[in-house]
């Protein structure tokens, strides 16, 4: 990477025709002029996606042998979130919590640097078709919610991840149990003696092990999104093939929060995760109708990391004066995020499925 991409100031590509600063486009997947229109291609590479490891074992709070960075970043006074902005005038309202008070003076500080960033596909208007499509697609909703739903904001940004790899081996012993049927001898409500199966459980110790390797375990890196965490797993299914080099080209034009869950917090959570994993592979090598006493010692061996930067749209919208929060993937164009329910839909369900037991109860007598 040359070396003026590795400016801490904003940075600028003047286009080659007019001058004027280029911005990445997502539509056209280049960098685009909006004056005359003139694009220019970005190297999709792949020749720096390295593995750090993960032998250091995130001791002291160190930043690890891994290439790193000056930011420059702006706060948000609000919520904290710490953003790099790649605009010549940054629009200073905070994507995640949006307070209008963003600190216009931008701090200096030193991070990892990430190894590779997944480039915005679905730009603006392509957000907003899926906003369209997605907001009233829910027959829970209010039947006139698609047309009273009012866009309050839309931020394109790049949001930070870890990604982890490992090998695991785990042993591991427990009992599975396997169900059987005696007849016994019972009475009815009549008080007369009929004949009943029951169930038991025959069970047998086993112990066995299980290896994996686990890649690309991804892990977000961003504190000011946890509170969507639900809508962030479901849009998070990004397809890692087309991560390319970071090249701040790419933020061009566009959003890029700093990580706020550091690399000793989020190795943590990974371990955890695979260990997770681990378990429930072990669990289906036990196997058996119903299992009891499953203990697993799992070791990891061969621990990377890098750090990526993925593309996300934040935005919200109003419906009767409340505001809702959603977000897209801006590779996939997934959509998830708050939708009010209809009061009268939901009533009319409770009294069908109340109606739909009655008339099982009735059948059942008849």
């Amino acid at each position: 990477m040359s070396s003026a991409f590795h400016s801490t100031d904003i940075l600028r590509v003047p286009c080659k025709t007019c001058g004027a600063q280029l911005n990445y486009s997502a539509e056209k997947q280049k960098l685009a002029c909006s004056h005359c229109g003139n694009t220019e291609d970005i190297p999709l590479t792949k020749t720096k996606l390295v593995e750090n490891p993960l032998a250091f074992r995130v001791e002291n709070h160190q930043l690890p042998q891994a290439p790193t960075e000056e930011k420059r970043l702006y706060t948000c006074t609000n919520c904290g979130a710490r953003t790099q902005i790649n605009l010549d005038q940054p629009t200073l309202n905070c994507a995640f919590c949006g307070s209008k008070s963003v600190n216009p003076d931008a701090q200096k500080t030193r991070m990892i640097e990430p190894a590779g960033v997944l480039p915005f596909r679905i730009g603006r208007s392509g957000a907003l078709e899926r906003f369209k499509s997605w907001v009233g697609g829910d027959w829970l909703a209010p039947s006139n919610l698609k047309a009273g739903a009012v866009l309050d904001n839309m931020h394109g940004i790049y949001i930070p991840y870890w990604t982890f790899d490992a090998g695991a081996e785990s042993d591991w012993t427990g009992d599975a149990g396997f169900y059987y049927y005696v007849p016994v001898q019972v009475r009815d409500n009549n008080g007369r003696l009929v004949t009943q199966q029951q169930q038991r459980v025959r069970w047998e110790r086993r112990s066995g092990h299980h290896q994996a390797f686990y890649d690309d375990v991804l892990m977000m890196a961003s504190r000011n999104l946890s509170k969507q965490e639900g809508a962030v797993a479901e849009v998070s299914r990004y397809n890692m093939g087309e991560v390319v080099d970071y090249d701040p080209r790419f933020l061009l034009g566009w959003e890029a929060e700093l990580y706020s869950i550091d690399l000793t917090e989020s190795t943590r959570k990974a371990e955890d995760e695979i260990r997770r994993r681990e378990e429930t592979a072990c669990s289906g090598q036990l196997g058996g109708d119903t299992q009891r006493g499953l203990q697993v010692d799992t070791r990891l061996n061969q621990q990377t990391f890098k750090h990526l930067l993925l593309p996300l749209w934040i935005c919200s919208y109003t419906y009767n004066g409340k505001l809702f929060r959603f977000l897209v993937n801006g590779q996939t164009g997934q959509v998830a995020g708050e939708r009010p329910k209809s009061v009268t839909k939901i009533a009319i369900l409770i009294i069908g499925f109340i109606l739909l037991v009655l008339v099982f109860i009735w059948l059942g007598k008849k």
